[in-house]
């Protein structure tokens, strides 16, 4: 008994007639009674009744028809599967990530994706990490990169990478470490609350005791960078934003002293959109960018490059 066989039976038993039933499979009627004939022989029971009318099921030949629909459907089911899993990824998708990941990712990872899956329309999407949460919520973003929160709303999620906070000063101005107290005592141009990185250093303050307050407030990262190059003020940022800046001399940085200051990254979808070909390709080449640029941008990955079928898996649904 095969599949062929199965078909054949199936549609001799809808036509009631090996006649029409062999046009329809393109086959001869010989060669197809000599099909329905060894599969009697296999089943061991007769599955058709000839009547001078065409061809009817036996009551074996019902139960038989019945179940070999759902095999064939099965099977049509299955060679659908292994063609999309094995077809190469297409559509489009769109990506969005915080101002201070922009830079350093945007341009890697859009090249490295239109190489690897030239079919794929990729459109990214830089802005500050609030409007890009509320941007996925209202599902204008197939998927995000996001700083971790204690809400993260109707979302999929799995951490991405950490990243640690330093100082940032102009070229020249830093290279020791700082204590809390004497980051307070530097002129600062920092985000105006809420943005997240004013809270964390609030936070900081508060934990030190100590009084950190901006003599200038910039919600523009580029602009604040800018501030910053030109001389006299300082800021506290993730690495990866000035790396390039750094080793071309243009900025420098120090650690805060005996304080491990760190932001958690997601990758977060829509928990009602699961990830097509296409978004697991693109899940998969970030974390592999991520990895890969772990040492120069200071990032400690917490997603490795998965496998084929592999997606966001871990599902955050808070109120």
């Amino acid at each position: 008994m095969d599949l062929h066989k199965l078909r054949s039976f199936v549609c001799i038993a809808e036509q009631r007639s090996f006649s029409k039933a062999a046009s329809l499979l393109r086959i001869a009627q010989p060669a197809l009674s000599r099909q329905m004939q060894l599969l009697e022989d296999e089943m061991g029971v007769a599955l058709l009744a000839r009547t001078g009318r065409g061809a009817i099921a036996t009551p074996a030949g019902e139960v038989l028809a019945d179940q070999a629909r759902r095999l064939l459907r099965a099977a049509e089911d299955l060679r659908d599967a292994v063609r999309v899993a094995g077809a190469e990824p297409s559509g489009q998708l769109s990506l969005g990530v915080p101002s201070s990941l922009g830079l350093a990712l945007l341009p890697l990872l859009g090249l490295a994706f239109r190489q690897r899956f030239p079919k794929v329309r990729l459109h990214l999407v830089e802005a500050f990490s609030a409007s890009v949460h509320e941007w996925i919520l209202a599902g204008r973003l197939d998927m995000a990169v996001l700083y971790e929160t204690n809400a993260m709303g109707h979302l999929a999620t799995t951490p991405l990478l950490e990243e640690e906070i330093v100082v940032v000063g102009p070229a020249g101005a830093l290279g020791a470490a700082l204590s809390p107290r004497q980051l307070a005592a530097l002129p600062l141009v920092l985000p105006a609350r809420p943005h997240r990185l004013r809270l964390m250093v609030d936070a900081l303050a508060m934990a030190h005791q100590v009084t950190i307050d901006p003599v200038l407030e910039i919600d523009a990262l580029s602009a604040l960078i800018g501030a910053v190059r030109l001389g006299g003020m300082h800021t506290l940022l993730p690495y990866a934003p000035v790396a390039e800046m750094v080793g071309r001399g243009e900025l420098s940085v120090a650690d805060l002293d005996s304080v491990h200051t760190t932001r958690r990254l997601t990758l977060a979808r829509p928990l009602e959109k699961p990830l097509g070909p296409a978004g697991q390709a693109l899940e998969t080449v970030i974390a592999e960018l991520v990895a890969e640029q772990a040492t120069r941008l200071r990032w400690r990955p917490l997603f490795r490059p998965p496998g084929p079928q592999h997606s966001l898996a871990t599902e955050a649904k808070t109120p």
